[in-house]
């Protein structure tokens, strides 16, 4: 990955170091910058026409530069960046508000070190060609159950489908297991809307519980307090990759004779006593959006224990339409499918999740060992039995800090990050949902969460970079 400063050139050198940088980023521009200060561009193309015009190698870049540059300030909308991006604008600096180039982004990235960015390394441009020299490209394709097959495998359950985002997979999971209108589903409020979400489009009623302190996982003792005569179903998340005690939550359904649907979307590869999360409770559902653990660009897969289940579930994916008799509508269903493509990507980068997971350890453990010592940082607990996905490096700050001026300084350094999911309770969408009990731990997770870059791309250097911008931020913040 081009660094910022392999793409900055200072205004006092000359055509010739500018024509080193230019080779060496292999990017064919170069910013012209005074102490980091944005003055212009140059590209090889105007080297070239300096050089016929009669430019020496000694000569100042500063006469030839393009000072009609286009730069963008850090934190501007995604939107807006990717607007301005084009064939003719293939890089755009982006400066603080000191005019400082800190950042850039490009048609390949948009952060210098993004939170999540998938790596696609292996054979997902052969799979995905394929799909398109054979025409099958939609939703029916050899891809689309190799990938089922193979997520069977990772996930050692029997009965895989494939679906087009895990927000679908988890409504999905719901209404097969006949959970609608009446019933009460126990969810944990700190999570990602989508599971809240996925429960109210089923017809069904989210209870909102507490997590545990240490875990950031729903709580078993919450779980208990929240059950009724209307509750069908608990919804356990494996929040950030880091399994639920699915052991206990297992008993506590068994005891109540209650369905168990596992949120497993950031936790793919995660095991419980080497048991893979996704094959405990009755049903389990995945994501496959850019930013997990692996990527299709959008995809998801519910899993299922129950053979009915699934033949039901396979049903309602494809329209509610029968498997034997072509457009015979046996149910009211959805299109929830997966296409040929995207499964091919999954499966390209399913032959992949085992040195995605070994590399995310080695990047976790990095982070560990220069952010823990300080004792400003605190990370979730992992049972010691258990692996958890390495999905976000996720850590609560344990001093009074303004969460949004720091991302907004790490931003600034070129350092994407983000907050850790806001409790349910607080949300305008679900502020008329039951709550069962305080949720103050929920709220305290919440507001003292931070997520920093976890990318498998990431170099050892560039974790310590981060690290060490992140302490001088945090020494000018504490309190």
């Amino acid at each position: 990955m081009v660094k910022v400063k392999d793409l900055c050139i200072e205004s006092n050198q000359d055509i010739l170091t500018c024509m080193e940088l230019l080779d060496k980023n292999a990017q064919g521009i170069v910013f012209v910058v005074n102490e980091g200060r944005l003055l212009g561009s140059l590209s090889d193309g105007d080297i070239r026409r300096a050089i016929i015009s009669g430019a020496n190698n000694n000569d100042n870049i500063v006469k030839y530069c393009n000072k009609e540059v286009i730069a963008m300030q850090v934190g501007v909308p995604e939107e807006r960046i990717q607007r301005a991006l084009s064939k003719n604008i293939k890089i755009i600096p982006l400066l603080n508000d000191k005019g400082i180039v800190v950042d850039y982004a490009s048609t390949f990235r948009l952060h210098n070190f993004s939170v999540m960015e998938p790596l696609l390394g292996g054979n997902e441009l052969e799979y995905v060609t394929d799909c398109i020299k054979t025409n099958w490209i939609s939703s029916q394709g050899r891809y689309v159950l190799k990938f089922e097959q193979m997520l069977q495998q990772q996930c050692n359950v029997d009965y895989c489908l494939a679906a087009s985002n895990g927000t679908v997979a988890l409504h999905l999971a719901l209404v097969s297991l006949n959970i609608g209108a009446g019933d009460e589903v126990i969810v944990p409020n700190l999570t990602f809307g989508a599971s809240v979400n996925s429960i109210i489009h089923s017809g069904a009623t989210p209870i909102l519980v507490d997590v545990n302190i240490d875990t950031w996982n729903i709580s078993p003792q919450s779980i208990l307090a929240a059950i009724t005569h209307k509750t069908k179903a608990i919804m356990p998340v494996h929040i950030y990759g880091n399994p639920c005690d699915m052991v206990e939550i297992m008993k506590i359904a068994e005891e109540h004779d209650l369905l168990v649907v596992e949120d497993c979307a950031e936790a793919l590869g995660a095991k419980i006593s080497g048991q893979p999360v996704g094959s405990f409770g009755d049903a389990a559902a995945f994501s496959f959006f850019a930013n997990k653990i692996i990527t299709c660009g959008e995809g998801g897969a519910v899993t299922f224990k129950d053979k009915l289940t699934y033949e039901k579930a396979r049903i309602l994916r494809d329209h509610g339409m029968s498997k034997d008799k072509r457009y015979w509508h046996e149910e009211v269903g959805y299109n929830y499918r997966l296409t040929n493509i995207q499964a091919a990507i999954g499966c390209a980068q399913l032959e992949q999740l085992a040195s995605f997971t070994e590399r995310r350890k080695k990047i976790f453990d990095i982070y560990d060992d220069i952010l823990i010592p300080t004792g400003l940082f605190e990370r979730p607990l992992v049972n010691k039995d258990n692996n958890e996905s390495y999905w976000l490096y996720t850590f609560l700050i344990k001093k009074v800090v303004d969460i949004d001026l720091l991302m907004d300084k790490l931003s600034k350094s070129g350092i994407d990050s983000r907050p850790v999911f806001y409790p349910m309770n607080h949300m305008p969408a679900f502020s008329n949902l039951v709550i069962e009990g305080a949720l103050s731990n929920s709220i305290s997770i919440s507001y003292r969460g931070l997520s920093l870059p976890s990318s498998v791309l990431l170099e050892i250097d560039e974790i310590k970079y981060i690290c060490n911008k992140l302490l001088k931020i945090m020494d000018d913040l504490v309190e």
